[in-house]
């Protein structure tokens, strides 16, 4: 499935060759992005928020200590590599594209700014507050759904670990097997290559710019292209090393270097604004993810603006449901319900909300205290953001400004 979805990228990267071609299939998939949107975002809205709900509701559902699997069977990992393994499959580099550019961009505007006061103080809380939202319960629910449903058949019914043994209690064994199942297989496989292809894309690009930085490496499409194909091959080898072996390992190598460039990042910025930040900010996400969850634009900038970016989201979220939901279930052999709900859906979001905090608040602050510092350079490319940041941490030039921090729960 990896080297099918990295087939995607490299074909549209390759079609800029031919530009006529290019540019009528980019114009077609926006219109077409566009006409869905703007029908159907309050079923985007609400879809994240149900499965939200309903997973909530079975993590404290009586029988929701049941084990997937047999009674007395043990999980196959370890608790750190499972959450290594379902972390970094759910997140991977896109996470740390965003964590700088999003905050950025909503500090410069967002429709929820009026109503939390106006300022800057108010526009950074704020533009934190969409950033973690966008990121935490609402996306792991929909992978706790579908990674439940597809769990549960597999491991308490016997089916085997496919999307469409998700669907055996509508289709029944009439229709499980035959084109009904299939075609289920099918849609989330073109799914999964769409999601897939977008992340690497933004992975290429943040990459590339890091590399500019760097190394002084150009920023092209050849560039890119040479690090998806890098990419992938990596891939490839971690898929053919086993799940055992290598994407365990990989995983957890993953984690542990990610703790090591965020301990650095916060040792290197405003240590104890940041820490206490990240109380503020969890509570303030407790008390607004609900809200935030049901808002649905009315007025015509609000639509446009909650199209590009929460619809859009959920949209990415819904299109790497398949495939995360299908590995998850198949490394939480042995969980039981609960533990499935509660860490898939909990860890990762406190993990998020560390990570949002730590580098959006940096980047806040950068802002904040020399206007343009990272603005400029997220205004010109999203991927330039976390580049621009690690120059200002390392230069030490920027004064941090924590007038937000103290402010950040009266918004």
């Amino acid at each position: 499935m990896k080297s099918i979805a990295c087939m995607l990228p490299l074909i549209l990267m390759a079609s800029t060759a031919s530009g006529s071609m290019f540019e009528s299939a980019n114009e077609l998939l926006i219109g077409t992005k566009g006409e869905v949107v703007r029908y159907f975002d309050w079923f985007f809205i609400w879809v994240a928020s149900a499965a939200l709900f309903l997973v909530t509701a079975l993590g404290f559902f009586p029988r929701a200590n049941v084990r997937l699997g047999p009674a007395d069977e043990s999980p196959e990992f370890s608790r750190f590599s499972w959450l290594a393994m379902l972390f970094s499959a759910g997140l991977a580099s896109g996470l740390l594209y965003w964590a700088v550019a999003e905050p950025i961009i909503h500090y410069q505007g967002n429709p929820l700014l009026e109503a939390a006061g106006g300022g800057p103080d108010a526009a950074a809380a704020s533009a934190l507050r969409i950033t973690v939202f966008h990121w935490g319960l609402h996306g792991w629910a929909l992978y706790v759904l579908g990674g439940l449903a597809i769990a549960i058949s597999s491991y308490r019914h016997g089916r085997p670990l496919t999307i469409r043994s998700a669907l055996y209690p509508i289709l029944g064994d009439r229709w499980i097997d035959r084109w009904p199942g299939r075609l289920a297989d099918l849609i989330a496989l073109v799914g999964t290559v769409f999601g897939v292809a977008t992340s690497i894309g933004l992975s290429a690009a943040a990459l590339n710019a890091t590399l500019f930085a760097g190394f002084g490496l150009p920023v092209n499409s050849t560039m890119q292209i040479a690090i998806v194909f890098s990419v992938c091959g990596l891939g490839v080898v971690s898929a053919m090393s086993g799940l055992a072996r290598g994407i365990r390992r990989l995983s957890e190598v993953n984690i542990w270097v990610s703790i090591v460039f965020l301990l650095a990042v916060l040792a290197l910025g405003p240590t104890l604004h940041l820490v206490a930040m990240i109380g503020f900010a969890a509570f303030d996400y407790v008390l607004t993810v609900v809200p935030l969850g049901l808002w649905i634009g009315s007025t015509e900038p609000e639509k446009q603006w909650q199209a590009a970016w929460t619809v859009f989201y959920w949209g990415w979220w819904l299109a790497w449901m398949p495939f995360v939901s299908l590995f998850i279930a198949r490394i939480s052999k042995g969980r039981t319900v609960r533990e499935f709900v509660v860490f898939v859906m909990g860890a990762p979001t406190i993990v998020i909300l560390v990570w949002m905090v730590i580098l959006g608040g940096t980047a806040l602050d950068q802002e904040m205290a020399n206007p343009g510092s990272l603005s400029v350079a997220v205004n010109q490319d999203y991927s330039l953001g976390i580049v621009k940041l690690l120059e200002n941490v390392a230069t030490g030039e920027v004064v941090i400004n924590d007038n937000y921090f103290c402010r950040y729960n009266d918004n």
